[in-house]
């Protein structure tokens, strides 16, 4: 695949996990769990290793963390995603368990630099999810959401979560290249 429906997939994966998180975390008890995980696994460190999780993504958390996200739904979510991504589904599913570690530890990095709580948290996903539901012209997020059971997230203002990752990312792979 080229560059460019690279960066789209890797977009529109990141929403989908984002707007799986903010469902997650929109009610109380949701966000609650998140704020505990991030506070005791996701710090932020993943970002002084991501050569590593980018290389041997299998070992890392990715698979953990999409089994509490997406749960029983992860394969309809990775053919959904691959069906409008025109790429196979297998492929989908490794990309997600890198870039799921790489936003639990944006959050979890958000949280301790802001000195959030579980609220505080929420309001960023539900923030970052409206912004990637603004920017879904093919519908796949909204898809999704119907499969994870919820619709679409609304409140809070996101600070720019998915585009830190997605810049990391390319620096990352420019200096790869």
């Amino acid at each position: 695949m080229d560059s460019d429906q690279a960066s789209g997939l890797v977009r529109s994966t990141l929403g989908v996990l984002t707007g799986a998180l903010a469902k997650n975390s929109s009610e109380e008890e949701g966000a609650r769990a998140l704020d505990q995980a991030l506070e005791k696994d996701h710090d932020g460190s993943v970002f002084d290793r991501v050569g590593d999780l980018i290389s041997d993504a299998a070992q890392g958390p990715g698979a953990g963390i999409l089994g509490h996200v997406l749960g029983s739904q992860r394969p309809a979510v990775e053919t959904e995603i691959g069906r409008q991504a025109g790429v196979d589904s297998s492929k989908v599913g490794g990309l997600m368990e890198t870039l799921a570690p790489l936003l639990m530890g944006a959050l979890g990095r958000e949280k301790r630099e802001q000195g959030l709580d579980a609220g505080g948290i929420a309001s960023i996903l539900a923030g970052e999810s409206r912004q990637a539901e603004e920017r879904d012209d093919g519908g796949l997020l909204g898809t999704v959401m119907g499969m994870l059971g919820g619709g679409s997230s609304s409140g809070g203002g996101g600070g720019g979560l998915l585009s830190k990752i997605l810049g990391l990312l390319g620096g990352l792979f420019k200096r790869r290249s």
